[in-house]
């Protein structure tokens, strides 16, 4: 519309030149055609005016409408894959395993007293696996640990998710026994389990279990077999092994009250070499202070009971019971406890885990190298044991040990582990041994 005003003038001043011209020619007009003349002329005025002013009132729509019939510029031609959209997603299948492992080197001084010292250095564990899933409801793990002399099977299992928090494993892992022996390793306040917890919980077993939990409870139970393989060129029946274990969380989040329950009940091959129980002083390479010797029961039933307390940097945590073994020839009744506290200087939590009953890792509020020195926590840990009971004289222990943490880093851990042990045999006189480890740890 603005370009049309120049055009109305221009046919104006046309139209006023050609009456100019006309006038010239004819030199005299009459006054009426003069006045005609001149009213046309107002006329013509006031119509352009008319006319500015409803351009001026309409030229914001009109822009608006000639810049949408404007035509588009031409855009480079697409790929048909881009004209059919996104991609659909690929089907479930087996995605990419998380490698994981850990590594603990530790240093040893064993010193009992006679005089006798002792030192030496080990690989503790070294372990290497993966873990995925297969699917949105199955996942697997497997791990091996190379320390030591040989080679020997972790965690190896596949997991059913049946429905939220509740799930179906089966494979080679450890049943659901003791608190302190379900703790990993990378998370334990020591740097090797109690003496009552090593003894007493039956380790790793090829088996299937279930486990279910809610916000503040959690259940398990499972049907496993022998821990060894046995040779099948006799009439012998498979050593088997039913486990159960509860717990609560008694106030429900920070800060958390633990109370657990776990029993196992075995069944012994006829034909097998009976029951052996070996238990070192809660070091690594230590000598085996407690030895029951091989003794013949057909069955054990253990029952313990858990403990436990976490508030921001303070955790305590005491476990306790015992096995009863049946048989004709020995029936002996073994017990023993635990008990432990940890105090984190640094104000750091160990954040209790609901889904396996445990309390887990610690993590830097300010790690090394990040305004922070890491973590610093102490800890202290008395154990009782009895393995003696009828024509068995395994021996008594008690344990009194002390621990320092530090964790410049989530996963790397610098530990220095002294224990005192005393041991007490019917027969024999008390054996005192002081044993320290220092221990470096990472994991990923």
């Amino acid at each position: 519309m603005l370009a049309r005003r120049p055009l109305h003038a221009a046919w104006l001043a046309i139209a006023l030149s050609f009456v100019a011209v006309e006038a010239k020619a004819q030199e005299t007009l009459s006054p009426e055609v003069v006045a005609l003349i001149e009213a046309q002329a107002a006329k013509i005025r006031e119509l352009e005016a008319r006319l500015a002013r409803l351009e001026a009132r309409n030229e914001a729509p009109i822009a608006r409408v000639t810049a949408e019939v404007q035509p588009k510029p031409v855009e480079a031609p697409v790929s048909l894959a881009q004209a059919a959209g996104p991609a659909p997603p690929k089907p479930a299948g087996l995605a990419p395993p998380t490698l994981r492992g850990r590594a603990q080197f530790d240093a040893l001084v064993y010193n009992n007293d006679e005089g006798s010292k002792s030192t030496g250095t080990e690989v503790r564990r070294f372990r290497l696996g993966a873990k995925g899933d297969l699917s949105e409801q199955l996942s697997y793990v497997a791990e091996a640990d190379f320390g030591g002399a040989e080679v020997s099977l972790q965690d190896v299992m596949l997991t059913y998710e049946l429905a939220e928090g509740r799930v179906i494993s089966a494979g080679y892992f450890k049943p659901s026994i003791t608190m302190d022996e379900l703790t990993s390793s990378n998370e334990t306040l020591f740097l090797e389990r109690s003496a009552y917890a090593s003894t007493f919980a039956p380790g790793r077993r090829l088996g299937v279990a279930a486990r279910a939990w809610g916000e503040q409870w959690g259940v398990s139970g499972g049907l496993f077999g022998e821990t060894e393989d046995g040779d099948l060129d006799t009439e012998r029946e498979e050593a088997w092994l039913v486990a159960l274990r509860g717990y609560v969380d008694l106030l429900s989040g920070e800060p958390a009250l633990h109370l657990g329950l776990s029993a196992y009940h075995t069944e012994m091959p006829e034909r097998g070499p009976g029951v052996w129980l070996r238990v070192r002083p809660e070091t690594g390479r230590a000598p085996r202070l407690l030895d029951t010797g091989a003794f013949i029961s057909e069955e054990g039933t253990f029952a313990g009971v858990e403990i436990g307390y976490g508030a921001g940097p303070l955790t305590l945590q005491a476990e306790g019971g015992g096995v009863d073994y049946a048989g004709a020839i020995s029936a002996p009744d073994f017990y023993g406890w635990s008990a432990q506290a940890a105090w984190r200087w640094t104000g750091e939590p160990r954040p209790y885990d609901i889904e396996n009953g445990v309390f887990g890792r610690i993590r830097p509020a300010k790690p090394l190298g990040q305004g922070g020195l890491g973590a610093l926590e102490t800890g202290v840990r008395v154990t009782y044991l009895d393995l003696g009971d009828e024509t068995v004289d395994g021996g008594e222990m008690t344990t009194y040990g002390v621990v320092v943490n530090w964790l410049p880093i989530t996963r790397l851990r610098l530990s220095a582990n002294l224990i005192q042990a005393r041991v007490e045999r019917l027969r024999a006189s008390p054996v005192d041994e002081t044993l320290l480890t220092l221990r470096t740890a990472i994991d990923w």
